[in-house]
C-alpha cells in the first residue's frame, strides 16, 4: 500500500517584511502545534519578520 498524505490544518509563510521575500513555508498538523508557534513567535519578537496565512483557494483559482 502507498503512503497516505497528511492533511494540514494550517499553512503559513514566514516572510521578510522589508523585501517581502518568503523565507519559509510552515505547515501544521494540528491546532495545538499552530498555537505553540504563535506563542513562541510572539515571545521571540523577530524584528523584520512576519507571517501570513497561505490561502489555498487563490492558488487553485489561478491554475484553472
Amino acid at each position: 500500500m502507498g503512503r497516505v498524505g497528511t492533511k494540514y490544518k494550517e499553512a503559513i509563510e514566514l516572510f521578510d517584511e522589508k523585501t517581502g521575500d518568503v523565507v519559509r513555508v510552515i505547515r501544521f498538523r494540528n491546532s495545538i502545534a499552530f498555537d505553540k508557534f504563535l506563542k513562541d513567535f510572539k515571545a521571540m519578537r523577530y524584528p523584520g519578520y512576519g507571517w501570513r496565512h497561505i490561502d489555498k483557494r487563490k492558488k487553485k483559482e489561478k491554475n484553472e
